[in-house]
């Protein structure tokens, strides 16, 4: 065979270069399955870690409804509430028919169940002692008892009507923490919490060992359940604060992370939920 004829591409002769070709177009396009699938999957691996660091949403469960009620006793200087007397409220409250034994907190015990709950940066002021107001707690026969509560309360000088609803969140969560809010005054806020101090938080919360679970109760669902428990006071959705839940799988772990979210931007304070 001559110089031409093997370098003479014919009808009937395949030249060298297109196994070449095929072969290595095979090659490439294992290569460039490989680089997509990585890619796939590197993004798909950046998304689930992302996801795991939003806050899950509140649980699917049946909003608390009342199951009693509080009365807090006006002091000196309350604007629009006359001074009244632990005595004489407690005499009210008995001859209601639809309250369930009626019972007397003293100050030094509502500040006793304050000081279990919540958690707050020691170098911050404490509540003023005039806050610690003696109470008086009762329940009801039924959910629907509470309005005839209001009814045999009302007109009475010296005290502040509160219905009492069991947490949302009992059995859902260990821990609160919440945000700062536009109209709240806590001590340790200066502003509203952003969003990015909000997600900082959660990341954090995600990062630390026991952490089962993080969840979120934005403004429009702690408004609603604000409005549950403080039906007769008018709430905008400025005062509320987005609050962060946590459920731990040691408990007992709750008030040491409360402890150190104080020192993250935007939490105002912490709370154990029992």
């Amino acid at each position: 065979m001559s110089e031409t004829d093997e370098l003479t591409f014919g009808d009937d002769r395949e030249p060298w270069l297109r196994p070449w070709i095929r072969a290595h177009q095979r090659t490439a396009a294992t290569v460039m399955v490989a680089v997509l699938l990585v890619a796939a999957l590197g993004g798909g691996g950046w998304y689930l870690h992302r996801r795991s660091l939003l806050p899950s949403p509140p649980p699917v469960g049946a909003l608390p409804v009342v199951d009693g009620f509080t009365v807090t006793l006006c002091t000196e200087g309350t604007q629009g509430c006359p001074e009244g007397t632990a005595e004489r409220v407690l005499a009210l409250v008995r001859r209601i028919p639809e309250a369930v034994a009626p019972t007397l907190v003293p100050a030094d015990e509502v500040e006793r169940r304050w000081a279990q709950r919540v958690i707050i940066d020691e170098g911050l002021a404490k509540p003023r002692e005039a806050s610690w107001i003696p109470q008086i707690e009762a329940g009801l026969r039924g959910p629907a008892d509470y309005d005839a509560v209001r009814r045999g309360l009302a007109g009475e000088p010296g005290i502040l009507l509160m219905p009492r609803l069991p947490s949302f969140w009992q059995g859902k969560a260990d821990l609160s923490v919440v945000m700062c809010a536009r109209r709240q005054q806590y001590p340790a806020c200066q502003a509203a919490a952003t969003e990015a101090q909000r997600d900082a938080v959660v990341a954090r919360l995600r990062e630390l060992e026991g952490v089962a679970e993080v969840f979120l109760q934005d403004k429009p669902f702690g408004l609603r359940l604000s409005r549950l428990y403080q039906s007769d006071v008018p709430l905008t959705i400025d005062a509320v604060s987005e609050m962060l839940y946590v459920r731990f799988d040691d408990p007992a772990r709750a008030r040491a992370v409360g402890q150190e979210m104080l020192r993250m931007p935007g939490v105002g304070w912490s709370q154990l939920i029992k």
